[in-house]
């Protein structure tokens, strides 16, 4: 994956910002930099140059998030791998954020699945923390200033997405047991529990 250093060579733009230029010279080539600035311009209102042009001087982007849209882009799965890991290093630790990567990180493994099963274990660890966080979400999405109790809560992937994965690799019970859990938590979800209860338990009968 890695590759031969580049002699010095100035980067700017959000990739010096988050001090990754060694990472974005030496680590990866110039096809999978084409990668990375495709996704990035498909950012709303994005300027091309900002990635490793413009000087950036601040950002309410975390380093976490920017790794895992770096890991969208990049197509090698190996790659993609080593990205969506440091993502997850460099977690800061405001819930809501640490959520909706959360998210990201374990749709990138449900992708790589479909070329290693393998990552069904990365996917789960990722669902797991992020059921883990529920409590923690729903107190400060309600202190923030958008939240309006008749709409109430957004939905939450992640108990849907834990009992798929582990009904995927035959964990049945454990299918059930999150699917109960999302139901006794009041999950806001577009999908019927009991149902996906119901379903599972004809596969151990």
């Amino acid at each position: 994956m890695f590759l031969k250093r580049i002699k010095s060579q100035k980067v700017s733009g959000y990739i010096h910002y988050f001090q990754i230029d060694d990472f974005w010279l030496n680590k990866i080539n110039e096809v999978q930099r084409d990668e990375v600035r495709h996704r990035w311009s498909l950012g709303i209102n994005v300027n091309p140059d900002s990635l490793d042009k413009s000087n950036i001087k601040s950002t309410s982007m975390s380093k976490s998030s920017f790794l895992i849209l770096m890991a969208e882009g990049i197509k090698d799965i190996k790659t993609k791998e080593y990205l969506l890991n440091w993502a997850f290093e460099e977690q800061e630790d405001a819930v809501l954020d640490k959520h909706f990567n959360f998210i990201r990180i374990a749709d990138e493994y449900k992708q790589m699945i479909k070329e290693d099963r393998k990552y069904y274990a990365n996917q789960i660890k990722i669902l797991q923390l992020d059921c883990e966080t529920f409590d923690s979400f729903c107190v400060e999405y309600k202190e923030q200033p958008y939240y309006n109790s008749t709409e109430g809560l957004p939905n939450y992937p992640a108990f849907r997405e834990l009992a798929i994965a582990y009904e995927r690799i035959g964990e049945i019970k454990k299918a059930i047991v999150i699917s109960q859990i999302a139901i006794d938590k009041s999950v806001n979800e577009k999908t019927s529990f009991h149902r996906r209860i119901e379903k599972l338990q004809k596969k151990i009968k």
